[in-house]
């Protein structure tokens, strides 16, 4: 088994109630396994704010939050159902996620709060694809992306 957290992935969701918050008793659900090399945890550095003095250099910098988009594909077969409700596109709750990698071990991650998207495609190579976009959002407490191992 690898000692590092590649391969085969875990996914699982659990949708928020009414106040953006987890239900009493959280109810994570596995995704179907995602399509090959379709999973990513994407980052957007923070914005670099440079505080110039005469001359052009920098007296002081200061970064802002990075920003996090976690994507994968699932693809659509006999008697799979899509795992969040979605028109259009658009899903209107909001959901947490989170991921362990194939060794159990290595930490993985959960994003507490994120804003989903979904985009409907097909082409003859993959067939039907659902593509599932998590934007995270900044939790109540803590950080965006949390890193740990994840225990049942």
């Amino acid at each position: 088994m690898a000692t590092i957290g590649w391969g085969k992935p875990k996914i699982e969701i659990c949708k928020l109630n009414a106040s953006g918050d987890y239900p009493t008793m959280p109810d994570w659900e596995e995704v179907p396994t995602p399509v090959e090399d379709s999973t990513q945890l994407n980052v957007t550095e923070g914005e670099k704010m440079e505080a110039k003095i005469e001359g052009g250099e920098n007296e002081d910098v200061k970064y802002k939050s990075n920003t996090y988009q976690f994507t994968f594909n699932i693809r659509m077969a006999i008697g799979r159902v899509c795992p969040i409700d979605h028109f259009d596109g658009k899903v209107n709750d909001k959901y947490a996620v989170r991921l362990t990698p194939e060794n159990e071990l290595v930490p993985g991650f959960i994003a507490d709060r994120c804003t989903v998207s979904i985009m409907d495609s097909w082409a003859s190579a993959e067939g039907g694809i659902w593509q599932f976009n998590f934007e995270v959002l900044k939790p109540k407490l803590g950080e965006q992306v949390k890193w740990k191992v994840i225990e049942e």
